[in-house]
């Protein structure tokens, strides 16, 4: 069957001679995958911005990195950039993501002597350049907010708006509190939940948190204070049990019976610090620091509680913290001690070894083939060889079966070694065989 007529073309058939025909054809073919599989494409924030693109606020399973490393990048930004340079110095300190808060620019203390024109003119100028700081951090802090908003993902912006908080903090233009809200939205799954639920999946989420075996404690600190920040954030106090505040607040109230509110906040507020300090250190990696946790309960059985009271603390020792690695253990080099002998006790030495090496060779040539150890009559006896001269099995060493016949006869000219009598054998009066 013929192309022509819609049959399939013959295996023979030679290729078409009109090639722009066959361009055009393989140009549908890539316009219809195109149309049949769409492009993705990821968001990369304010393209107009070249120092932040690609460093966005999104939701996904990379979404609590990106807080973090975003954050810092607009900082980073709105301090370098020069449009900011009169309010900009602040933001790079208040856009820690771990800490995210501005420091206070206060009024200046009125002199006390207002008659003091001097005193009163550098109170007037001190106080002017303190409002116009305020003013200068404002209209950055405006600034920020629309970078900040154009950094977010249109997913994680749904979330944002759908927080009861979000039309006041629209309202202020309060980029620290927008940022507050960008870092919590990725933990609240759903634009509308339930806040039990989104208070129990916090909690679930921080016990269930450990540090895996590639981690590095930085960003395994880093992502933890995130968790703890979460709680926070929905409200959720724990670590303030009110046996552990009270011995807290012997340390610190000048009246434990009467302790101030100040008193008492400040004994719950070490209270939860010591709680996930310790939380911190038992959910580091195992595989590096089992032996810390083992210790650290050790000692608290033994009287000294060693376990860290803050969570700075508790990083320090994770950092600085020696595993302890035993030595490989060399058999040959345990339990070995070497003496050098004088020159006269190695002479001795020598002499004796040489008379040692020729009386074994002596109970070898009495004892024929026998074997280290003890022969049938016993330590230090064996039995005399068939044929052989008188006392030719009883070697003084540790002799085994006497020599056969014939194996013996050299020993017929020593006549000490032969005939020396030997209490232990009780047939050392048994007739010579010649």
């Amino acid at each position: 069957m013929s192309e022509q007529s819609g049959g399939p073309a013959s295996p023979d058939a030679a290729p078409s001679s009109n090639p722009g025909h066959e361009n055009k054809r393989d140009r549908r073919n890539r316009n219809n995958n195109r149309n049949n599989n769409p492009r993705i494409t990821t968001f990369i924030g304010d393209p107009s911005i070249e120092f932040l693109k690609g460093y966005v606020y999104d939701v996904g399973p990379k979404s609590k990195d990106q807080f973090s490393t975003t954050t810092e990048r607009i900082g980073q930004y709105i301090q370098g950039n020069g449009s900011f340079k009169k309010g900009g110095g602040d933001f790079i300190n208040a856009f820690n993501p771990n800490d995210l808060r501005f420091e206070d620019i206060p009024d200046p203390t009125v002199p006390e002597d207002t008659k003091d024109i001097v005193k009163i003119e550098i109170w007037k100028l001190q106080q002017k350049e303190a409002h116009a700081r305020r003013n200068d951090r404002q209209d950055v802090i405006n600034a920020a907010y629309s970078i900040v908003r154009k950094q977010c993902s249109e997913a994680l912006w749904n979330r944002v708006e759908s927080h009861k908080r979000y039309a006041t903090v629209q309202a202020d233009m309060d980029v620290i509190e927008l940022l507050k809200l960008i870092r919590n939205a990725p933990y609240t799954g759903a634009t509308t939940r339930n806040s039990c639920v989104s208070t129990q999946d916090a909690l679930i989420k921080l016990f269930t948190f450990k540090q895996s075996k590639p981690m590095q404690n930085a960003d395994y600190l880093k992502k933890f204070k995130e968790l703890t920040k979460l709680l926070a954030f929905h409200g959720t106090v724990i670590g303030i049990e009110e046996a552990r505040v009270k011995d807290i607040l012997k340390t610190v109230a000048n009246d434990t019976n009467m302790p101030t509110v100040e008193e008492i906040q400040l004994a719950k507020d070490k209270a939860q610090e010591q709680f996930f300090a310790i939380l911190l250190i038992q959910q580091a990696d195992k595989v590096r620091f089992r032996q810390l946790i083992a210790d650290l309960e050790n000692s608290f059985i033994m009287g000294e509680d060693c376990y860290p009271k803050t969570i700075t603390k508790a990083y320090e020792i994770l950092v600085n913290y020696k595993k302890f690695t035993p030595q490989a253990h060399d058999p040959n080099e345990h339990g070995v001690s070497y003496y050098t002998p004088t020159n006269a006790e190695s002479t001795q030495h020598n002499t004796n070894s040489n008379d040692s090496n020729n009386n074994t060779r002596d109970n070898r040539t009495q004892s024929g083939r026998g074997n280290q150890g003890s022969g049938r009559g016993g330590p230090g006896s064996g039995r005399g060889g068939r044929g052989g001269a008188r006392g030719a099995g009883r070697g003084t060493g540790n002799g085994g079966r006497g020599a056969r016949d014939g194996e013996t006869h050299l020993l017929q000219q020593d006549d000490g070694a032969n005939n020396a009598p030997n209490a232990n054998n009780d047939n050392s009066n048994a007739p010579h065989t010649p």
